[in-house]
């Protein structure tokens, strides 16, 4: 945990982010969202992590309370007992910051109040305790359901305007840190329920695309022919996954799909032209993916995201219609000292196909997508494939 704490710390100079805080896709945000005014938040005392140690902070948890109801965005009171979601785990601070979700839920599924929503800050300090490497904020509803939760980190501009570094780590300097701290999450969530498109911006989402109507189509697509052609690195776990995550993302959404794979030399046309007459789509899309990568000190290209182009053709007419460009970055998210490991390669797969999904429903079909979740356990939770 201390090398990997190194790398997000208050000081430290990175590309930031406008957006307030990274929060990851829930579909009971709208709900939230809608409620907020007249809804009640039980705060808890907020969770202050340091390397092998968890302590509890009953003044940032009054800070919440007092900033909430002053912004009379919601009504917040003030909730008994500390919540601790055990030992900290994680190679990442996303890592970090679901498995303290799931376990924070857990614990709240035992605790009934009168109100409707749960609120828990978290703190994190690096070693040396001089300065503060993440805030998260997790809400959740009486259910035990995420609605609402997200991170901030040093990408963040809202963390690093905030200047949330000591010139020593006494007792007195740690508590203006997590003073400083509750603010900027308090910030963060009152930036998010006045503006909640900027939470979750396709930058949030861990991708961006650009998209161009580049020719007409007029007629309603029902059955898609999907064509792509991989890089050889991005073949093992990812092309499995990105499979079974288009098809489905476009079934959920009404469209009929079939995947096949290819060479990036393949005639793809010519190979795969007898399947494409016994399926009749109305459109083929071509997908080209590459790895993004990143260029560490020993040389080594380590694979940190995804590049595609997305071109889709009228079937009848063999006219392109809509293309489309992006890439999936998990740099800006989890900070530079990430590192790619299987499931996260899986993620980037899920990621590229809420991308390409996401973009294609809005430009071509006109409506907005189901959501596609990017993560294990929300997969899990709410029946997407993780395999």
């Amino acid at each position: 945990m201390a090398a990997l704490l190194l790398h997000g710390c208050a000081g430290e100079t990175q590309r930031q982010i406008i957006a307030p805080a990274y929060r990851p896709d829930s579909q009971y945000a709208p709900a939230f969202l809608k409620a907020a005014e007249t809804t009640t938040i039980a705060v808890y005392p907020s969770i202050v992590r340091s390397p092998g140690k968890t302590s509890f902070s009953a003044a940032s948890q009054q800070q919440i309370v007092s900033l909430l109801n002053k912004a009379k965005l919601t009504s917040a009171v003030a909730a008994d007992g500390n919540i601790d979601p055990a030992e900290l785990k994680g190679q990442s601070q996303w890592d970090m910051f679901r498995n303290d979700m799931w376990a924070i839920a857990g614990k709240l599924k035992d605790r009934w109040t009168d109100a409707q929503y749960n609120l828990v800050m978290e703190v994190l300090f690096p070693p040396g305790g001089r300065a503060v490497f993440g805030i998260h904020c997790y809400i959740f509803d009486q259910q035990g359901n995420n609605t609402f939760s997200f991170l901030l980190n040093s990408h963040h501009k809202l963390f690093v305007d905030a200047g949330l570094v000591a010139s020593d780590a006494t007792e007195a300097s740690q508590a203006m840190l997590i003073d400083k701290a509750t603010k900027v999450g308090v910030a963060a969530l009152i930036q998010q329920i006045k503006q909640p498109g900027q939470g979750s911006s396709d930058e949030h989402k861990g991708y961006s695309i650009t998209t161009q109507d580049v020719g007409a189509l007029d007629k309603k697509v029902e059955r898609l022919f999907i064509i792509t052609k991989l890089h050889e690195r991005l073949i093992p776990v990812f092309m499995h996954s990105l499979h079974h995550s288009l098809v489905s993302a476009f079934e959920a959404n009404g469209v009929d799909a079939i995947v096949k794979f290819t060479s990036k030399e393949s005639d793809a046309a010519a190979e795969f032209a007898s399947d494409i007459g016994s399926f009749a789509p109305d459109v083929i899309m071509q997908i080209e993916l590459d790895p993004l990568y990143r260029t560490r000190k020993d040389g080594y290209q380590a694979i940190v995201g995804t590049v595609f182009e997305v071109n889709l053709t009228d079937v009848a007419g063999g006219e392109p219609v809509w293309r489309a460009d992006g890439k999936v970055d998990y740099i800006p998210i989890f900070g530079r000292g990430y590192t790619a490991h299987e499931g996260i390669r899986k993620e980037f797969a899920w990621h590229t196909t809420a991308a390409i999904v996401t973009a294609f429903m809005a430009d071509v079909i006109g409506q907005p997508s189901l959501p596609i979740y990017t993560v294990t356990e929300d997969r899990q939770l709410y029946g997407q494939r993780t395999d």
